[in-house]
């Protein structure tokens, strides 16, 4: 059985009016029947009857007039319609409301050509009740003809084509106060006047009005209709106005185009016409003092208004449809190019008073910025910048906020506005980000220099730069050159009082570079009295003031700083805060020059350290404290020194977050808080890859960040060869890998909530183990790994050579698989995993590099991931590819680096058909945004997005 949804007005005794209904018609044969009501149980048995959201929103709307629903609504207990219809003035309220919800489905019934009925027959076939919907706009039209003894008038509606007498017609009003009406079974809207209006003319052609009536009945009918309604008159003396007084300009926003456009408004002396309307005359019936009816007739002067026309198109305007525009993306070109031709037309006597833009005036000269010098006062920039236009002149800080809001409509005081020019959104947004107002001021972080570079109207002259640096004899080292340009550099941010990180690659002497800026920042403390002798008898000797330098490193690398100070600044007063007797030194750490601790300590220790002032906060493998809520980061920051300095061969390790982290402990707030930034930067580089949001980071942070690579600075550094060996997996593991891919799918897909990092690599960690080796899930599996023989392969190879190698993975588990191997074959090896206690490493390390007989070393990702110097190495392994790409340039960075005298050969194995090959080419898809910033970021974020891909 077929079935169709059609809606009907009928019109309702009640209520006295038409009330709305929704029905279904079934088919009988080749016609269409009454079937039911469409109330909500017959549409629960019909879902596929309602087929579009415009459907389901008529029947909403006629829900809301359903007699009952009306009754509910109105009547505050149980009542009739007769007795809400007593109170006139709650009738009235009544029929307005069914009148505004009836326009409402009308306008949806003619927008969507909806099956219509009016006053139902439920009887009859519905087809030969239908109403045509037409999206006709008819227009009314009114004579006058005056007699002596009153006034005749008469109402036709007239469309493009056509002239409607009413009472030659079959009309239906569907309401009074709105313009819907049923003509000859078309539905109908009339424009300007009420339906209740053509009433009158349904079963006459003509009104009459006795000349005694004429006064009273303009006043209280003929007025307000006048206005909008085109007439003729006859017998009635008629004032011709055809020429242009004035033209005046005007602004209105095209929604569409979103642009706002000029159109002219030709005055005719009583009368405008707009350039972007079509009507060519207009009739004003008016009742003078004398209570004489007088015609004024306005006819549009066509030469007049084109030659108006004309100015502005040879000015460079485009015109459409009467309106007048520059084709440019700027919402407000046309009005900023308005007030620069505004001489111009002043000369072709355009009316240049005032212009409104939705509604409100704004000035009608161009603005202009008027700046005076940038003052610095302590770690903040003064900015003082003004805007004029014409007399207006106020404080460029007003506009902050729109600015940042991407708002050119800035309101003023008096209710009128300011159009902020585009290019100052371009030219001074990013500055408007990190500026802020206090005391009145606008002012902008010291820190935050780098965005005043690109603007000399703004630039500070007070920032120390073009730093002179001579090694000091003191220091006992040579320096190369590129590290003689890094002292500099730090040196620089040390006389501005501006935090550093120093990023250089792995290997190229980020300890070094620093010591020597200690040195020569402790050769011009001034000398103090040494107030603690060597003994009773000796002498108050006078000493360098102390350096109070806090150095926190990871726990491995406390001993190797503490012997390169000594070696290279042995004059430096140092210390370790390290062991259980530690604190017995808490007291006397401000007399050292430099204080070496460790992350842990600082965490357990941290009461202790924010008690005290050190000159500089130095830390190595910055990347430590990356996490913004650990306990690292929070007990860092709390610590006050004068100057800070991080340094990390990996500044950003997993995601730009860790970016924030570096810089917020060396200049806090640089990037703004944390939900700024993420906002603004995190989300529109990493996700939509918004290159304007990157060069605006790279300018943020470019001068507080030094990198060079091995490559760029090194002649001499030795070549490497990378290469990726594709392992097959035996037939058996492909089978296991195959079947915990699919457990992993079905897993993944049953989590109900959002992946989460956790989730994700959890699932994926068990395939990653299969496809390196199977017995790192099972112990006892007897099933054969292809990568496990490529392995032993290579390192064979290793052996014959006579060379040495670096063999890294994520697993110590699957170290552990070729210790055993090596055990077997008699090979020696140093290892160092989490488990070899801190004391060993070091005898770990020389074993490798002194002892020939010692061939490979095995290294897990998290205990070999800082300071190691293994230069004896030619060959890196890399049994398993990492979600962070960083850990393997660090890994290969152990060989590869200053002092190396081999080749390195770094060799990285994958099993082939798995997800192993994913990370190699999600790795890639990481490289142009690394290069962008500084570094890789990490891959764990994408992997979430894409673990269907993953898992295919």
């Amino acid at each position: 059985m077929n079935y169709l949804l059609f809606f009907d007005l009928s019109l309702d005794a009640d209520f006295a009016t038409f009330l709305p209904n929704a029905y279904i018609a079934e088919q009988k044969g080749s016609a269409w029947y009454f079937f039911k009501k469409a109330n909500e149980e017959t549409l629960k048995s019909l879902p596929q009857i309602v087929s579009n959201e415009r459907q389901k929103q008529l029947l909403e709307l006629i829900n809301t007039l359903q007699k009952p629903v009306l009754i509910k609504k109105f009547a505050k207990k149980s009542a009739s319609v007769e007795v809400l219809y007593k109170n006139t003035q709650q009738k009235q309220v009544i029929l307005t409301y069914i009148e505004e919800k009836t326009a409402q489905i009308l306008q949806i019934i003619s927008e969507n050509d909806f099956f219509l009925t009016v006053n139902l027959n439920t009887k009859d076939e519905i087809a030969k009740q239908k109403i045509q919907i037409t999206q006709k706009i008819f227009q009314p039209f009114l004579e006058f003809e005056k007699t002596e003894v009153g006034i005749t008038y008469r109402l036709s509606l007239l469309d493009d084509n056509e002239q409607i007498i009413p009472y030659q017609h079959r009309i239906e009003l569907l309401n009074n106060e709105k313009s819907w009406l049923v003509i000859d079974k078309k539905l109908i809207k009339v424009a300007h006047i009420k339906a209740l209006n053509v009433k009158p003319f349904l079963n006459k052609a003509e009104v009459f009005i006795p000349e005694k009536l004429i006064s009273e009945y303009f006043d209280k009918f003929l007025k307000g209709i006048l206005k909008k309604v085109e007439i003729n008159a006859k017998g009635f003396d008629i004032i011709h106005k055809n020429e242009v007084i004035a033209t005046k300009l005007h602004l209105m926003h095209d929604f569409f185009a979103n642009h706002y456009k000029i159109y002219l408004e030709f005055d005719y002396e009583g009368y405008a016409f707009s350039s972007n309307q079509s009507k060519k005359s207009h009739s004003v019936l008016e009742m003078k003092a004398s209570e004489e009816l007088q015609i004024t007739n306005y006819k549009r002067n066509l030469q007049q208004e084109t030659e108006k026309h004309q100015v502005l198109i040879n000015l460079g305007f485009t015109e459409s449809e009467g309106t007048f525009f520059l084709k440019k993306e700027n919402p407000f070109a046309s009005y900023f190019y308005l007030l620069e031709k505004k001489n111009d037309l002043l000369e072709a006597d355009f009316s240049l008073k005032e212009i409104e833009i939705d509604g409100k005036k704004a000035p009608i000269t161009p603005p202009e910025l008027l700046f005076s010098e940038t003052k610095s006062e302590n770690d903040w920039f003064d900015l003082n910048m003004r805007v004029k236009q014409g007399d207006l002149v106020f404080h460029f800080k007003d506009l902050i906020k729109n600015i940042r809001e991407n708002n050119p409509i800035y309101t003023l005081s008096d209710g009128n506005i300011f159009i902020i020019p585009q290019e100052w959104f371009s030219r001074y947004g990013t500055l408007m980000k990190f500026a802020k107002i206090s005391e009145g001021k606008l002012q902008l972080p010291k820190s935050n220099y780098a965005l005043l570079e690109e603007l000399p109207e703004l630039k500070a002259q007070t920032l120390v730069s073009n730093v002179t640096y001579t090694p000091s004899p003191n220091l006992k080292a040579t320096l190369r050159p590129y590290q003689q340009e890094g002292v500099k550099w730090l040196l620089e941010h040390h006389y501005n009082g501006l935090g550093a990180c120093l990023a250089d690659d792995m290997g190229l002497g980020k300890t070094l570079q620093t010591i020597a800026l200690l040195v020569d920042v402790h050769d011009k403390l001034p000398e103090v009295e040494n107030h603690h002798p060597a003994d009773l008898f000796s002498s108050v000797q006078k000493q360098k003031e102390p350096l109070r330098v806090l150095v926190i490193l990871p726990s491995s690398l406390v001993f190797n700083w503490y012997d390169e100070t000594k070696r290279f600044a042995p004059h430096f007063k140092c210390t370790q805060y390290v062991g259980n007797d530690r604190k017995g030194k808490a007291n006397r750490l401000q007399n050292y020059d430099m204080i070496f601790t460790s992350y842990p300590i600082v965490t357990r220790d941290a009461k202790i350290f924010q008690k005290q002032e050190f000159r500089y906060i130095i830390l190595d493998e910055s990347q430590r404290i990356k996490n913004k809520n650990s306990q690292i980061f929070k007990a860092i920051h709390e610590i006050k020194a004068q100057h800070k300095i991080s340094l990390s061969g990996t500044p950003i390790e997993n995601s730009l977050s860790d970016l924030w982290s570096q810089m917020q402990f060396i200049n806090p707030n640089i990037l703004g808080s944390f939900s700024h930034f993420s906002k603004y930067f995190k989300h529109n580089i990493e996700k939509k890859g918004d290159l304007v949001a990157l060069e605006e980071l790279k300018t943020i942070i470019s001068p507080f960040l030094l990198r060079r690579t091995k490559e760029q600075v090194l002649d001499d550094l030795p070549e490497m060869m990378e290469q990726i060996i594709y392992c097959e997996l035996s037939e058996a593991q492909q089978q296991w890998y195959e079947r915990e891919k699919s457990k992993a799918r079905n897993e993944l897909l049953r989590i109900e909530r959002k992946i989460t990092q956790f989730n994700a690599l959890n699932v994926l960690m068990r395939l990653r183990q299969i496809s390196n080796h199977p017995k790192l899930v099972d112990e006892t599996s007897e099933i054969p790994s292809g990568k496990y023989e490529e392995v032993i392969n290579y390192m064979e190879l290793v052996l014959h050579s006579d060379q040495k190698a670096l063999v890294f993975s994520s697993f110590v588990s699957h170290l552990e698989i070729f210790e055993k191997w090596c055990n077997e074959q008699g090979v020696q090896y140093a290892k160092l995993t989490g488990e070899v206690p801190t004391q060993q490493r070091k005898a770990e390390v020389e074993a490798f590099q002194s002892n020939r007989q010692v061939k490979f070393f095995f290294i897990s990702l998290k205990a070999g991931e800082v300071g190691l110097n293994l230069t004896e190495a030619s060959h890196v392994l890399l049994l398993d590819p990492w979600w962070n790409p960083f850990s393997e340039r660090q890994a290969i960075a152990r060989a590869h680096r200053l002092g190396q005298k081999n080749k390195v050969n770094v060799a990285r194995f994958v099993s082939k058909n798995t997800i192993e090959e994913k990370i190699i080419k999600l790795q890639q898809t990481k490289k142009e945004l690394s290069q962008n910033i500084v570094e890789e970021t990490a891959l764990v974020a994408e992997v979430i997005e894409k673990i269907d891909e993953i898992l295919e």
